[in-house]
């Protein structure tokens, strides 16, 4: 069995952006985001890495390194859920996924590690980050979650879904859990204070 893989939910169309958010570039930083958030994953210790894209899915993959390996997910404009069961598909030995959106950008690997430790504590339930009180957008699901993740629909809310099931929260001193860019105007104020 292969250990927490990790993936990176990148195949949305970015409509309020004007353009894919996986291909955003942070100040300094020669890859694009989608390639900067999978060596975040990589660097906290997740194995194997996966970045999922549909829309806009031939640019982006002529934007990132040789070693960015990518899932392609072909029921994208069904719902964010199609992306995570992609992901799953394309490592379905894992002992579990620890799904991180594109746009929560700034995640540090310490902040994976935390959650990959927290997993190891607590075999059969997901994990989420926390800062300061509030729940970061990162899920990592355990194996034991597989079907019943595989059977939901494409729109299917992963929030709601992860409510009423055993979840451990890891208190992280990482404010970018909690990124989520939509927009030109919120990429630029989070880069103004960086």
């Amino acid at each position: 069995m292969a250990g927490i893989a990790g993936i990176v939910l990148a195949a949305g169309a970015s409509r309020r952006m004007g353009h894919p958010k996986a291909l955003l570039r942070r100040a300094g930083e020669e890859l694009p985001l989608a390639a900067v958030q999978a060596r975040t994953l990589r660097d906290g210790g997740c194995d194997p890495v996966r970045v999922v894209l549909g829309a806009g899915a031939e640019a982006i993959r002529a934007a990132l390194p040789a070693d960015c390996a990518v899932a392609e997910n072909a029921r994208w404009a069904e719902g964010r859920m199609t992306s995570m069961q992609a992901g799953v598909r394309a490592v379905p030995d894992a002992a579990g996924w620890l799904f991180l959106p594109v746009d929560a950008a700034g995640v540090v690997a310490d902040t994976v590690r935390a959650m990959l430790r927290a997993a190891a504590g607590a075999p059969g339930a997901a994990v989420r980050p926390v800062w300061r009180g509030e729940t970061g957008h990162l899920l990592l699901v355990p194996r034991a979650w597989r079907e019943d993740l595989l059977a939901l629909p494409g729109d299917a809310r992963a929030d709601a879904w992860a409510a009423g099931r055993p979840v451990v929260r890891v208190e992280v001193a990482d404010e970018a859990v909690l990124h989520n860019f939509n927009t030109p105007g919120d990429w630029r104020r989070a880069e103004s204070r960086h």
